[in-house]
């Protein structure tokens, strides 16, 4: 598959700004904010020498050295998360093999797969991606202004938040498509169901319409970061599963499985219900209002845009579904463990 690298690289020229929101105010001592915000301009010429590889924030943020990440940097260092995570997944499977006497549910090789899977390509990519995701919050400042001071800090003037670049953000989306990369492939090779398979795609695109050519870095905070939180949680879960994760290990620990399940639940209704809904609407507006328009930045990012719309349309849908799942399951862990 390729990622539509040409010597036609993407370069931006920046300008520093005062630090300040859309309604030129800031309550004081809330959340920290970088001392200085990056303006973006985009220009297009022939030719960039960018990074192998891109880890550290400054290595998105040096604008004045190399300017916008090249289409190279950010498909090695898609490449390299994908490496990262399998090389983890295999040393936890290593390892599980060495102690497998330990236990009788690790002599179970599946048992052994499922568990290095889970730990080690899901758990720590979601808990890297909501943890960054969480750092850079003070980018929905505006947001949680207006829902929950009552502030009018999200004008219908969309242009930061599609078109702005933050270096948080772009850390943010490179390294969850390297991760829906391994983890549309795990999902397929080990013949996981087709709402899975469907959901992990669905993701996939998503985040590649946001590294390249790369734009909503606004809304990425949540959607590819804190969202995750809930997922974090369900990645620890899976294990309890006698079909995706450690077979026997929800019999042996009744109790901790229900408390995880309990604890993802209650994260799921309120990151995935409550914040989701109400960042969904926000996001929705500024897309229907910028496609109305005829502005020149929406080249090579209209269609792109009008996908997000129907996929965050579709995943909605799905985080309906399982959220009748989870109280289906939730019931019958709590009648299980005799807590109900």
């Amino acid at each position: 598959m390729t990622f539509g690298l040409s010597n036609r690289i993407a370069h931006i020229t920046f300008i520093k700004t005062p630090d300040q929101n859309i309604s030129d105010e800031r309550p004081p001592n809330t959340t920290h904010r970088p001392p200085a915000m990056c303006e973006a301009t985009i220009k297009i010429h022939r030719g960039s020498n960018g990074k192998f590889v891109l880890a550290s924030l400054g290595s998105f943020s040096e604008y004045e050295k190399s300017g916008y990440p090249s289409d190279f940097s950010k498909l090695t260092t898609c490449i390299f998360v994908v490496v990262l995570l399998t090389m983890t997944e295999q040393t936890i499977r290593q390892v599980l093999a060495s102690i497998q006497d330990f236990h009788p549910l690790l002599q179970d090789e599946m048992n052994r797969i499922n568990f290095a899977k889970h730990f080690g390509v899901n758990t720590t990519a979601l808990f890297t991606c909501a943890y960054l995701g969480w750092q850079a919050r003070y980018i929905l400042q505006d947001m949680y202004d207006t829902v929950i001071r009552g502030k009018n800090a999200m004008p219908k003037a969309y242009d930061n938040r599609l078109f702005k670049y933050y270096p948080e953000a772009a850390r943010i989306t490179v390294i969850f498509l390297g991760y829906q990369i391994k983890n549309a492939y795990d999902s397929i090779y080990w013949g996981d169901d087709a709402l899975l398979i469907g959901h992990h795609i669905l993701a996939f695109f998503v985040a590649l319409g946001g590294v390249f050519p790369g734009c909503v870095h606004y809304y990425v905070p949540f959607y590819l970061g804190m969202s995750e939180i809930s997922s974090v949680a369900l990645s620890v879960l899976v294990n309890f599963d006698d079909e995706h994760g450690v077979k026997g290990l929800g019999d042996e620990f009744p109790i901790a499985k229900a408390a995880i399940g309990a604890i993802f639940a209650v994260l799921f209704i309120v990151f995935r219900v409550f914040m989701w809904s109400t960042v969904s609407y926000f996001y929705c507006r500024d897309v229907w209002n910028v496609l109305g328009t005829n502005d020149p930045r929406l080249e090579g990012r209209k269609t792109y845009l009008r996908f997000t719309a129907v996929a965050l349309g579709l995943l909605s849908l799905l985080q309906v579904i399982w959220l009748a799942e989870i109280f289906r399951t939730g019931k019958e862990i709590l009648l299980k463990a005799d807590l109900l």
